[in-house]
């Protein structure tokens, strides 16, 4: 495809600038504050999965650019200094390691090479992608971050590593600067089903920016310490970029409601752009503070409603902590004044994705509930609005220590609040369930653990099956219990603290392969209910 036929035309982009008065970037004092958007893209993807011709593939790829820089457009409108576009927004995904390959562009090191791919179009060849992206940011003066791919020759004689066809293949996220400068790129570590990528050596990579330290994974990745756990506690990251393809699993693992964990439990910005194929269950993009929810999109596939959408949220400038710093989480050990459970009723078993969790039921409006597995404690303490507690649903408080041996071997603890599916039958407490009409006022739901990695999340529902998170100051995180404001009100579906104790080699790539990983994606994510068929061919 020649220069001139390019649908996204370099010169073009150029020349239409967009200028505000008082953006953040160009007042020369440091901001406390800054704008951070997120695109829910319904990327399109090509219709032919065999190998196809450059050409081909740049068709595709120039629609879904037309996208970005339409969004970029309207971002920068609204002051965003910084906007991050979805992992496989640029050409879908579904590949294998030949049909992919057309896609895919040589990417130089940004740390020793200096290049604006907007200003010097002619450095490598077949590099179009990049430089519509970098001329996509230095028009809308905005740091930008997207996901694509990248291709580095290798020598099989030479290196023992190399593929067979003679080259390396990365799932990458790139970050452009708002003149268009190529900043960094990232090599997803932690891939999820995908044979179409290599597995790089697991390096963090940052950016720096007048507001803040941003550290860049792609979302398997999120579950995993390398090599998110050494941006946030040994190199001063204080946000998060996170472009991912994430297959929303209600109730057990919403999008809005596992990244937000991370948000509180580090005490970070996480800014995460899902791709928005929700009729796939790809659903679910935020921004997230470490004190709630800033903006998220969810789309309800029972009433249907909801598309692609841009979120643009103000969001604090986080001073960097002191490095080697843990989550705020209690530390091992610390003790729990877990009280007797207030209800004749004894505690119960029911399985919650293979695994036996240990549950009390919630039998009044209010009360105090506890349960216990091994070395596990949970407390419950909450209150129920009179009129909407009902004995056609039933809620329960539960406790999981133990080894987790469905699909794979990985120790975890987990306290959590379920609904369960049928309020006649305690046996349903761990199923798959989407909606609740009971309306929480008070909770505080405390637990006991053995490691300072604990990530709580709280999940609400409405009557139309559309789920939520709370904003700013709705509940707090106090590292080993959720505490809800005193003017908290609303319909929860599930609550939980899930702690991890991290291993030295926690990664798919060294663990018990990719039926481990797939459990451990889920069951770390902690929300409660039966997770939905996962489907092993989605990316991760």
């Amino acid at each position: 495809m020649s220069k001139e036929n390019k649908s996204i035309n370099n010169k073009a982009i150029i020349a239409v600038l967009i200028t505000l008065i008082g953006h953040s970037l160009g007042t020369g004092n440091a901001p406390s504050k800054f704008k951070a958007a997120v695109y829910a893209h319904a990327a399109i993807v090509p219709n032919d999965k065999t190998p196809v011709s450059r050409a081909t593939a740049l068709k595709v790829m120039e629609e879904n650019l037309a996208v970005y820089q339409k969004q970029a457009r309207e971002a920068r409108k609204q002051a965003a200094d910084i906007l991050v576009f979805p992992e496989d927004g640029i050409y879908g995904m579904m590949f294998n390691r030949e049909t992919v390959y057309p896609y895919l562009e040589y990417m130089p090191d940004p740390s020793i090479e200096a290049w604006i791919p907007c200003d010097d179009s002619d450095r490598y060849n077949d590099t179009e992608v990049q430089q519509a992206l970098s001329c996509i940011a230095k028009e809308a003066q905005l740091y930008l971050v997207a996901n694509i791919g990248d291709k580095q020759p290798c020598d099989p004689s030479h290196d023992p590593s190399c593929p067979r066809d003679g080259r390396y293949q990365y799932n990458t996220d790139v970050a452009y600067g708002p003149d268009g400068k190529f900043l960094a790129k990232y090599h997803k570590y932690n891939l999820f089903f995908e044979d179409q990528f290599d597995t790089p050596a697991p390096t963090p990579v940052y950016f720096d920016t007048p507001f803040g330290r941003f550290g860049m994974i792609t979302c398997f990745d999120i579950i995993f310490r390398q090599p998110v756990i050494p941006l946030v506690e040994e190199l001063n990251v204080t946000n998060i970029a996170f472009p991912t393809a994430w297959m929303d699993a209600l109730p057990l693992f919403p999008a809005i409601g596992f990244h937000s964990s991370f948000a509180r439990a580090h005490g970070v910005n996480f800014l995460a752009a899902n791709i928005h194929l929700p009729q796939y269950r790809f659903d679910g993009s935020g921004l997230y503070s470490p004190d709630g929810a800033r903006a998220f999109h969810y789309t309800s596939r029972v009433a249907g409603k909801g598309g692609p959408k841009l979120l643009i949220a103000e969001m604090d400038v986080i001073e960097p902590r002191a490095t080697n710093s843990k989550t705020q989480s209690a530390k091992p050990g610390d003790e729990v004044d877990i009280i007797s459970a207030d209800s004749p009723d004894p505690q119960f078993q029911s399985s919650l994705f293979g695994d036996a969790y240990t549950f009390k039921a919630l039998n009044k409006p209010n009360g105090k509930v506890a349960a216990c597995q091994g070395k596990t404690c949970c407390e419950l303490d909450y209150a129920i609005d009179a009129n909407t507690f009902t004995k056609d649903e039933l809620f329960a408080v539960g406790a999981f220590d133990g080894l987790h041996t469905l699909e794979g071997a990985y120790y975890m603890q987990n306290c959590a609040l379920v609904k369960c599916v049928d309020a006649m039958n305690k046996s349903s407490c761990g199923s798959s369930t989407l909606t609740s009409s009971t309306v929480f006022t008070k909770m505080s739901l405390r637990g006991h653990f053995q490691t300072p990695y604990v990530y709580p999340q709280l999940v609400l529902s409405d009557s139309q099956g559309n789920l939520a998170v709370s904003g700013p100051g709705a509940w707090s995180f106090t590292g080993s219990a959720i505490e809800t404001s005193a003017s908290f009100r609303g319909s929860v579906l599930s609550a939980l603290l899930v702690a991890r104790d991290y291993g030295k080699d926690d990664n798919p790539q060294t663990d018990s392969g990719p039926c481990l990983a797939v459990s451990l994606l889920l069951l770390v994510s902690g929300l409660v209910g039966v997770a939905l068929v996962w489907s092993l061919q989605a990316e991760g």
